[in-house]
This record gives structure tokens, C-alpha cells and sequence, in this order.
């Protein structure tokens, strides 16, 4: 190795990467020729193609983005260097982004295949998170191709691959995979399917000590009722708005939202089954734990409560 060259790459990189701190991205590219001219070893010509695809990115020049990736993959595919394959997959990952960001989904959906059969059988820690985010884009992606069974199918090939990870910010992407599994039958009216996939969601994450989860298993309770009441099982709906009260009322954080939803929803069974004694003290739960918030949705709800309390007190006036 000329160590003069490989000296005065080291400078030319450093100097790249403060200019691209400074957000001078048309500056920085000027440094590519001369960075590829002294680069010595494969991980240096690796870097300087990823730092360029990023430069032309934030300057939004998509093609440009696109064959740079192209280069990238083209030029290290076979290469045997464990840093550089680590690294590759995110030049798939990225070039998919790009794709993504023009609704270019074809095209996006074939990124994110060639990053799973490249990838997927790789259990390192280092790669967990870009297979995970690559099964949750390409979920989204199929679904805006208007195929949402097939969504569906990679969600659950998601959550079968990672359901046991110990990495909780793997959980939360797992969590919300689930629930999107559960969602996503309940949009196609799949109500029985739904509910099962509610269920996963609360049997699986009930016990894990992370408030995002634990707001997907507050939600999945909250959007279970729903599709119960929906199969006119009011009884078994009204359990569940129970259920999401007395496990999560003590909350002091964004999940109490779905207790001000669960309560508003068991107001409205309630009032349908002209069960006014309980739909009124629904109501005043509602008025004496939520009627100093500053969340308009639940200030909404307060609202509602309150205009039920004051038809109580009109039609028990006498005249």
C-alpha cells in the first residue's frame, strides 16, 4: 500500500465528510474523483460511492442516487469482506428509499427482494434492524400496489422471523407489525381474523415493559372491541373497553388516550342499549379523569360526556 496515497485519502475523506456536516453537498462531490484516485483498498472506494449516493440524495438528485447504488451493488455484490457486505445492505435499503420517494413501487418492491434473498439468513445483531425496517417498507409497499392480502403475508413472515428477538426496539417494530397484520384484516372485513390478531398482540407484548408497545396492546384491546361490536357482540365489546380501562386507567402517558376512547366507545354501546345508569356513570369517569387535558381528541370526548350529562339534568327538570 502507498502510504502517501492512503495519508492523503484519510485527508480528502475527512475533509468530504465535514463538508457534507456543513450541508455543502455540491462541494463535497468535487472530492470524489480525487477520493477514488488515492483510494487504496475496496472498504475505501466502498465509503466514497455510499458518501456520494448520500450527498446526491440530499440534493434530491433521485437518478443520480439510483446509479450511484447501482454502482455500489454492482462493483461489491460478490465481495468477500464481511465489512463490506454488512454495509451493502444498506445500499439496497437506500436505493428502495429513493424509489419510495418518487411512488416508484415497482421498483421499490424489487430492492427490498433483493435485500431479503441476499440477507435474511444472516442473524447478526448489526443486520436485525435493516431486515426488520425492509419487511415493514416492503409491506407498505405491496399494500400501495393495492394487494393487501399479500401485505398481510409479509407482515406475518416479519413477525414469524423476529417475534423471539431479545432487542426491544426489534419488539416495537414486531409489535406494530402484528397490529398492522390485525388492521389491515379488519380493513378487508375480515372480522374474526382481526380479532385472533388482536389477541397475538396482547398475549404476545402484555407483559413487556415499553410504553410503545404497550400502547399497540392498548390499541389492539381498543380496535378488538370494535370489530366484536361490529359482529353485534356488545356484550363480549363492552369486557374488552373493560379490559383497556383497568389495566391501563393509571397511565400517565400517551396511552391513556385509549382509555378516553375505550371509555367513549363504551358510552355509545351503552347508550344504544338504552342503558342509562351505567352510560351515566361512564360519563362522569370520563368528565372527573379527563376535563384537564390539553389533547383535543380526548377534550372532544369530555365534550361528549358532558352534553349526555346535561340532557340527564334537562329531562329530569320539571316544568
Amino acid at each position: 500500500m502507498n502510504q502517501f496515497s492512503q495519508n492523503n485519502f484519510e485527508i480528502l475523506y475527512n475533509e468530504f465528510n465535514l463538508r457534507l456536516q456543513k450541508r455543502e453537498f455540491e462541494d463535497s462531490l468535487t472530492l470524489i474523483p480525487n477520493l477514488l484516485e488515492n483510494a487504496q483498498t475496496d472498504i475505501d472506494i466502498f465509503y466514497t460511492l455510499m458518501g456520494k449516493a448520500s450527498a446526491l440524495t440530499s440534493l434530491n438528485e433521485n437518478e443520480e442516487v439510483v446509479e450511484t447504488y447501482d454502482e455500489i451493488i454492482e462493483t461489491f455484490k460478490n465481495i468477500n469482506d464481511e465489512a463490506i457486505l454488512k454495509f451493502l445492505a444498506y445500499a439496497y435499503y437506500n436505493k428502495a428509499l429513493i424509489f419510495a420517494k418518487t411512488k416508484d413501487y415497482k421498483n421499490e418492491l424489487v430492492c427490498y427482494d433483493q435485500l431479503l434473498e441476499k440477507y435474511i439468513a444472516d442473524t447478526s445483531d448489526e443486520l436485525e434492524m435493516v431486515l426488520v425496517k425492509t419487511y415493514l417498507n416492503k409491506a407498505i409497499c405491496v399494500n400501495e400496489l393495492k394487494n393487501q392480502e399479500n401485505s398481510i403475508l409479509v407482515y406475518k413472515e416479519l413477525v414469524k422471523n423476529f417475534e423471539n428477538s431479545e432487542n426491544k426496539a426489534i419488539l416495537e417494530q414486531v409489535a406494530l407489525a402484528a397490529y398492522n397484520i390485525a388492521s389491515l384484516y379488519g380493513q378487508i372485513e375480515n372480522n374474526d381474523e382481526s380479532i385472533k390478531a388482536y389477541d397475538y398482540v396482547v398475549s404476545k407484548f402484555e407483559n413487556i415493559h415499553n410504553e410503545t408497545i404497550q400502547e399497540f396492546v392498548a390499541k389492539s384491546l381498543v380496535n378488538k372491541a370494535g370489530r366484536l361490536k361490529d359482529l353485534n357482540k356488545n356484550s363480549t365489546a363492552l369486557k374488552t373497553y373493560d379490559e383497556v380501562i383497568t389495566r391501563f386507567e393509571t397511565s400517565t402517558n400517551i396511552i391513556l388516550k385509549q382509555v378516553a376512547i375505550a371509555l367513549h366507545n363504551k358510552s355509545i354501546i351503552l347508550s344504544q342499549l338504552h342503558k342509562e345508569k351505567e352510560l351515566f356513570e361512564v360519563c362522569d369517569k370520563i368528565i372527573e379523569k379527563f376535563s384537564n387535558t390539553d389533547d383535543n381528541m380526548i377534550l372532544n370526548i369530555v365534550s361528549s360526556a358532558q352534553v349526555i350529562k346535561d340532557k340527564e339534568k334537562f329531562n329530569t327538570n320539571s316544568f
